[in-house]
């Protein structure tokens, strides 16, 4: 049996995995049979938010076809054969990050053991602080919030935050200058941005002046310095919505409030605020 376990930690970049040994197999074995959460329900609501949201374990067994997959905490989206359970066991979760090895660095081990340590991460079940004061979008072109559009099997696993802000699901999980052949060379807001104006998304200052039809909508883009970036999108309403990584589409932020601006919402590790931007049809990401 192969074991491979997968933190679902960051929105822009891929998930850190890792391959379990013989001996760490047993002992997980025995931590989860051991455990009082072990459970076949999903647990309720939309989860997830930005930074941890937990483990995703795939055990790869020669007498199935698919992997059988097991989801610590919250877990993504299972797109296997549904041979899926599901624990919530803070215990588990700290045993884990020891088996990361140099899969991880430290602050992203350090950020995931202050979550497990308090299970933090809100879970939503749409917009709960009520009915959100919003901005005036000025811009034409803005989609609308249609979070069934991305929350489904064959679209929600393939397509990150850049895809989502962007509005295009290429199905590549796209990455900021790839289609451009310019990539970002590292987690600062000045090297996601330039990659992503080489895709040929437009700087703004706020998201206040007009935009007129076919001139695009405004995103705005953070990032998890030296880690992961994220991007924001202004919907037809005037607030804003997002989708990190592989989870659900959502118009909240970590703090399960409503999205007036990106700069002074909750977004959890990623603390750098770098810029608003214009992005439109024309643009190109892969």
């Amino acid at each position: 049996m192969t074991t491979v376990v997968t933190l679902d930690v960051f929105s822009g970049n891929a998930n850190p995995s890792w391959q379990l040994t013989a001996a760490q197999e047993k002992e997980l074995d025995e931590r989860i049979r051991a455990s009082s959460t072990f459970t076949h329900s999903r647990p309720s609501g939309v989860v997830g938010g930005l930074g941890y949201r937990g483990f995703h374990i795939a055990q790869h067994v020669e007498s199935l076809t698919g992997p059988k997959r097991l989801f610590v905490h919250e877990g993504i989206l299972d797109r296997g054969l549904g041979l899926a359970n599901y624990v919530a066991d803070s215990d588990i979760e700290d045993w884990l990050i020891t088996t990361s090895g140099s899969a991880i660095n430290d602050e992203v081990r350090r950020h995931v053991s202050s979550r497990t340590a308090t299970h933090a991460q809100a879970r939503f079940e749409g917009n709960l602080a009520g009915a959100p004061s919003c901005p005036q979008c000025r811009a034409v072109d803005a989609p609308a919030y249609n979070p069934g559009l991305w929350n489904v099997p064959n679209i929600q696993p393939y397509n990150n935050c850049y895809n989502y802000a962007n509005n295009n699901a290429t199905n590549t999980f796209a990455q900021p200058g790839r289609a451009s052949g310019h990539p970002a060379t590292a987690m600062a807001c000045s090297n996601v941005s330039a990659a992503a104006q080489s895709d040929g998304l437009k700087p703004a200052a706020n998201f206040s002046s007009p935009l007129a039809a076919g001139s695009g909508w405004y995103v705005a883009l953070v990032v998890w310095p030296n880690n992961d970036y994220h991007w924001y999108r202004q919907d037809n309403v005037g607030c804003w919505s997002h989708k990190p990584g592989q989870t659900a589409a959502r118009n909240v932020d970590n703090a399960g409030a409503a999205i007036s601006d990106p700069r002074t919402c909750n977004r959890g590790p990623y603390t750098d605020f770098c810029t608003y931007m214009v992005t439109s049809r024309s643009v190109h990401i892969r």
